[in-house]
């Protein structure tokens, strides 16, 4: 209580711009409760609104989420940001909702994307938000995969390497497995020096091909190009944890992978945590094992998946 009380103290003291940055720190740390009582006192600022939105989505309090986000798309209605977390939020309530309830909720999610794209036509994530719900979305509610491929050409137009994601990801989704890896082929002869290019074919070869040693391969040619090209090391550590190949060297590469800050559209650290933990796991080291499990849980409380590997290690089983 008395530390809490010395950090609230001290919050108060700050100016809002820096306790605001103070708040989003600890955020993106997973300091999920200290950065609540940080940006509390800031409920006129959309950027404090809009990250407690953003942890009461990764705590999967998704009402409340989406109650923050409108909020902030309120105050600052001309935000494509504000607009993507709402229809992330929308999308997060809409995979526990009934048939009827997501129905309704993918009409919103729908609108609010394509006002992020409206606001900011470089806004990539909106527009692969957009190619979620096209491609799963049947026609009578505006579905289609014709408005998805169109999606990905615009990305490809603006981002090379968002685009070869974007039709991967219409692949996925679409099951068809011979096309994903023909995207990633592809990226790899067009950008043959690309440490992007070659990480993220060798995760697919190595991981759905089960072509481990393949894949090993292109990711350490990743590596090799740029050290310094940390999502490399996350795919390394990811395929070991997977393979139960090389786990020493998928243990060092997390663990390398956990000492950086991540952009938004590179692998969490609570993903990073994860699949340290199931290195650990099959290295037969249980406390290791459970300490990465719960910094995983601790970053996003609501997974399931999560809290189930805590729970066998815990366990014993």
């Amino acid at each position: 209580m008395k530390w809490a009380i010395v950090l609230l103290c001290a919050t108060l003291a700050l100016p809002a711009s820096a306790q605001l940055q103070q708040g989003v720190t600890l955020f993106e740390q997973g300091r999920y409760d200290e950065a609540k009582k940080i940006l509390a006192p800031l409920p006129n600022d959309p950027g404090a609104v809009e990250t407690l939105g953003r942890i009461a989505l990764a705590e999967g309090d998704d009402e409340r989420a989406i109650e923050l986000f409108e909020k902030a798309v309120n105050m600052r209605p001309s935000s494509a940001a504000y607009h993507f977390r709402l229809g992330q939020a929308l999308g997060a309530k809409g995979q526990k909702a009934s048939l009827f309830a997501r129905m309704s909720l993918a009409g919103r999610l729908k609108k609010e994307f394509e006002k992020a794209v409206a606001l900011d036509p470089n806004h990539l994530n909106a527009r692969l938000g957009l190619i979620d719900f096209y491609v799963m979305a049947p026609a009578v509610m505006g579905g289609g995969e014709e408005k998805a491929m169109q999606q990905a050409a615009d990305i490809r137009k603006r981002d090379a390497t968002m685009g070869h994601s974007a039709y991967a990801r219409i692949y996925t989704l679409q099951r068809k497995n011979d096309l994903v890896r023909k995207e990633w082929q592809d990226f790899v002869r067009e950008q043959p020096k690309s440490p992007i290019a070659h990480s993220l074919y060798g995760s697919f070869v190595g991981t759905i091909d089960q072509k481990v040693k393949e894949g090993f391969d292109e990711i350490d040619l990743a590596i090799n190009l740029d050290p310094s090209y940390m999502p490399a090391w996350y795919r390394l550590g990811n395929l070991a944890a997977n393979s139960g190949a090389q786990l020493a060297r998928g243990e060092e590469a997390l663990k390398k992978y956990l000492t950086y800050k991540p952009a938004e559209n590179e692998p969490s650290p609570a993903n990073a945590h994860y699949f340290l933990g199931m290195v650990y796991e099959k290295q037969g080291k249980a406390a290791e094992a459970k300490r990465s499990y719960a910094e995983a849980l601790k970053f996003t409380p609501s997974s399931k998946t999560f809290a189930e590997a805590l729970t066998r290690v815990s366990s014993g089983r």
